[in-house]
């Protein structure tokens, strides 16, 4: 990432670290492309919170690619941290009610409570991101699609692999319609 942008630590929801697991998830995906979790578990020190290791234990039972990439960030366990929010000082006792899910909550409590540069997440569209925005005190909002970019303009990838592994994670997350996605693939070129 550039130097402004930076990211030396980060708390990841779930619906991020399926979507960066994705690729390798994908039997029909080139073993040369780049593998977005891996930059991310390597270039940063990354954080979840126990409910974000439950959710994804509850994905491995499901036989589709979600599934896969569940268990592809499970393997990579030994990169990532999993912390209890709520065993932090300066955390509230109980979960709030911000109105997302148990995964994305814990996660802002989690990034709020070590004041880490940034929360991954895939909420980028609709009323949830102006709700994590609010909800995050000093960390930013870092949606998936955005930190793949990034690494495009940074050097690490080439635009032609972003470009691919947006096709890729977006066929199997939903991207493909999302003007947010749409935008940032305009901007590659700039």
């Amino acid at each position: 990432m550039t130097t402004q942008t930076r990211l030396r630590t980060v708390v990841a929801d779930t619906s991020a670290l399926v979507s960066l697991a994705v690729p390798r998830a994908d039997a029909s995906v080139s073993s040369t492309l780049p593998d977005p979790l891996q930059y991310v578990l390597t270039s940063c020190a990354v954080s979840v919170p126990t409910a974000v290791r439950s959710e994804l234990d509850a994905m491995t039972a499901y036989d589709d690619i979600h599934g896969t990439a569940a268990s592809n960030v499970l393997a990579a366990d030994g990169h990532y941290t999993v912390v209890d929010p709520y065993d932090q000082a300066e955390t509230p006792d109980e979960r709030p009610d911000f109105g997302l899910d148990d995964g994305e909550t814990d996660g802002i409590v989690l990034a709020n409570s070590l004041s880490v540069d940034g929360f991954l997440t895939d909420e980028f569209g609709g009323t949830n991101f102006a709700l994590v925005h609010a909800a995050l005190r000093d960390s930013r909002i870092v949606p998936t699609p955005r930190l793949i970019c990034e690494y495009a303009r940074a050097g690490h990838m080439s635009t032609a692999d972003v470009r691919q592994l947006l096709s890729c994670i977006g066929s199997h997350r939903s991207w493909e319609a999302s003007p947010y996605v749409a935008l940032l693939r305009d901007q590659l070129d700039g």
